[in-house]
């Protein structure tokens, strides 16, 4: 039995997977769909663990090899191979895989992923050892075998196990929904920060993570860092089933656990929800929020904290670990005067990070104060500023992100101008409204 099944017009593709897995990989090339796929999957005379379908296949042709696949062999692992476009997630949000991977991603993020996908169906039951142990592999220089290790040796040598939850949610689990980094691309982290709550920290970060989204599909999350009150999840008419406080967990070290930890929204990003309850979020440590921003850098293009007011140790260790901060204040005087304070800390301390926005939330010219004066009070210069407006409450009200709910609105514009400030060598795909759309959350 040869456990990797490719289907792909892509000849170059095909020779590139022949040389990585060898004789355990069978291939039926995409041709034959001129017949239909009935025709291509006639020719799949083994068993195959995990099926890779494309590159060069039209999302009809991939939706009914994927059904066919699944109907003839139960459990199969299914790998779409695309390049990553604005239309991404409507493939993940109709087809029934578990994976995305570039055509030109490396050997390296090829065998992970492979790895990664063949032990959960070893660990899971819907494969065994057996199944890749069949036929030796030809292995790549300096790449080691793929599917080598089992449940019980888990990728990494980290040592955990994916939990019994884990386990039961996994078919569809958004841990496999995930765009790859290609080695040495730049992951970048932002903290939205605050001197005191009310300034309208959490609305920038919402409508920051789904700006961002539009520009990377599927590779931006958003953590709700504010541990005690934190309302992300509210805001965007979300119900999580898991929180920050599993996302530090022991067991999230794996990888696939801690992706089992996420909430997709259907503009195309993540989030990690806040605490349910103020006593656990009291137990997340200050370092284990630093150490989770660092393992997020390693799979998403785009870390969005919103953070807890103020800068407390968990703020400190947030900025840390960030490349990006945005500072919010509203116009009144005694938070433009705290927000100087918080800018002169973090450069006497050296915890100013790299790339620093200054915002001017709610501005109003019945303030008393233009900006100018506020300028003056914080003692920096403003890089943005956004203006009072009625349909930031309605959109919060909504569930909505502002953006999408009034994308005409003046505060809306002044957020686009924010995510193009952030994303300055990115360029938008495409622009659209909020879709409707199923939540990718494990079933």
């Amino acid at each position: 039995m040869t456990p990797f099944l490719l289907i792909s017009r892509s000849i170059e593709y095909e020779s590139k997977l022949r040389d990585l897995l060898g004789a355990r990989l069978s291939v039926v090339t995409g041709e034959l769909l001129t017949l239909g796929p009935e025709s291509v999957l006639k020719q799949v005379t083994s068993e195959p663990r995990v099926a890779l379908l494309g590159p060069v296949l039209s999302f009809e042709e991939t939706r009914e090899l994927a059904r066919g696949l699944t109907e003839r062999n139960p459990g199969i692992g299914l790998i779409v191979v695309r390049e990553q476009r604005a239309d991404l997630e409507d493939w993940v949000d109709a087809l029934p895989i578990h994976a995305v991977l570039s055509p030109l991603a490396s050997e390296e993020v090829t065998v992970e992923l492979l790895n990664r996908l063949t032990d959960w169906l070893v660990g899971t039951g819907r494969a065994s050892p057996d199944d890749f142990n069949a036929v030796e592999l030809e292995q790549a220089p300096e790449v080691r075998n793929p599917v080598t290790q089992t449940a019980e040796e888990p990728v990494g040598g980290t040592g955990n196990q994916l939990s019994s939850d884990a386990v039961d949610n996994a078919p569809t689990e958004a841990g496999w929904l995930f765009p790859p980094l290609e080695p040495g691309e730049r992951s970048e982290a932002i903290a939205v920060v605050a001197p005191k709550g009310g300034q309208g920290k959490s609305t920038l970060s919402i409508n920051l993570a789904v700006g961002l989204a539009e520009l990377a599909p599927n590779s931006v999350v958003l953590v709700d860092g504010d541990l005690q009150f934190g309302d992300v999840s509210v805001a965007l008419a979300l119900e999580a089933t898991h929180s920050i406080v599993d996302a530090v967990a022991p067991e999230a070290a794996d990888e696939l656990v801690l992706k089992t930890t996420f909430t997709h929204h259907p503009a195309g990003f993540f989030v990690v929800a806040s605490a349910p309850s103020p006593e656990l979020g009291d137990a997340v440590q200050p370092r284990e929020l630093g150490q989770l921003i660092t393992r997020l850098r390693g799979i998403f293009r785009y870390v969005v904290v919103d953070s807890t007011p103020g800068l407390g140790e968990h703020t400190l260790h947030v900025l840390e670990h960030v490349t990006d901060a945005v500072f919010v204040s509203n116009m009144a005087v005694s938070s433009l005067r705290a927000l100087r304070a918080e800018l002169t800390m973090l450069t006497t301390l050296g915890l100013m990070p790299a790339n620093r926005h200054v915002v001017l939330n709610f501005s109003d010219r019945m303030a008393g104060l233009t900006t100018k004066d506020a300028a003056a009070i914080i003692g920096a210069p403003i890089d943005l500023e956004i203006p009072r407006s009625p349909a930031v409450v309605l959109a919060s009200n909504r569930g909505r992100p502002l953006i999408h709910d009034e994308p005409r609105d003046p505060a809306s514009r002044a957020l686009r101008g924010l995510i193009a400030r952030i994303a300055r060598e990115e360029q938008p795909k495409r622009k659209r409204g909020l879709r409707k759309g199923r939540i990718l959350e494990p079933q």
